[in-house]
């Protein structure tokens, strides 16, 4: 019997997993799909730790089929059940509750949707995964934050395990209307947001805030502060346009700056065959570690956490 894979990821988002597959992965072929799940027929043995074949995958693992019931499910360190689409109302009781799974733990995936068998797979948790099911990153959203970019930021901080400190200074280049200028001065930042729109009220009335009501090409060096630690890019360019619209600022930034968090739109699906091309321009910006990840947040993006 061949072995396959699964990824789950938001529903919408499978054309990009199996583009990137197709690229990537010649020991696997496309075999199934429904909303939020695909599969693939491999050529080889699947492992449990099988490295994930797309950067749009929440969760990446050895594909074990359909499922009736709970008695069905193998034994397995750490059980993760959650929903195929997180969007979908989804009644999980009749199984077994999740938990955060440890390095090195086997983890068996349940994945759910409304009327349908439920499908099952594993995968062996390591540092790079998110601990959580489905690939969370629990993020406490408060009630009065602007837009989900608050989530953004942190779920990237999260996933990266970015040293973000109170006492930085962060550049946010397309910041309105504010959620992820409102999370790092909640976290005792100074940010700096760049963007002709204007931010929330309550994003302003923050101390640690300064807006420069400007596009990204007409600010100057002088302008900004003397030390940047986090750059931030979440504007709606495409990427190689983006991309190039930092490159002018960053002489100024490359002395003190830690690392960059730039949102990559992938309004046309055809930007996936770019992500290489993308990623060695990132580079050639002075950030050498490039690591890419759909978020939970994301919708058609990508999150691209770079450091020095």
């Amino acid at each position: 019997m061949p072995d396959f894979a699964f990824a789950s990821c938001l529903p919408g988002v499978e054309p990009a997993v199996k583009l990137e597959v197709a690229r990537d992965r010649s020991d696997l072929a496309f075999a199934y799909s429904r909303p939020g799940l695909v599969t693939f027929k491999a050529t080889r043995e699947i492992a449990p730790d099988d490295s994930p074949g797309s950067v749009f995958a929440r969760v990446w693992g050895r594909s074990l089929g359909k499922i009736e019931g709970a008695s069905s499910i193998p034994t397995a360190d750490c059980i993760h059940v959650f929903a195929r689409d997180p969007d979908v109302e989804t009644d999980l009781s009749a199984w077994p509750p999740s938990a955060i799974a440890q390095p090195g733990q086997l983890v068996a995936d349940v994945i759910v949707a409304p009327g349908e068998p439920a499908w099952l797979g594993v995968h062996r948790h390591d540092p790079s995964r998110s601990p959580h099911p489905g690939g969370a990153f629990p993020v406490d959203m408060p009630a009065d934050s602007p837009s989900r970019a608050y989530a953004k930021i942190e779920e990237a901080i999260a996933w990266a395990k970015l040293p973000v400190a109170a006492g930085h200074v962060a550049l946010e280049i397309g910041a309105a209307p504010g959620g992820a200028v409102m999370a790092l001065a909640r976290r005792g930042l100074t940010v700096w947001g760049v963007d002709t729109g204007e931010l929330a009220p309550q994003v302003l009335a923050l101390p640690n805030v300064v807006h420069l009501a400007k596009k990204v090409g007409a600010v100057r060096w002088e302008e900004l502060p003397p030390r940047i630690d986090w750059l931030l890019v979440d504007v709606n360019l495409a990427p190689q346009v983006a991309l190039h619209e930092i490159s002018r600022l960053m002489p100024k930034l490359r002395d003190t700056l830690r690392g960059a968090v730039i949102t990559l739109k992938m309004n046309d699906w055809a930007f996936v065959a770019e992500l290489p091309k993308l990623v060695g321009r990132i580079r050639d910006l002075g950030l050498p570690d490039v690591r890419l990840r759909h978020l939970p947040s994301n919708r058609r993006e990508i999150c691209a956490v770079a450091l020095r």
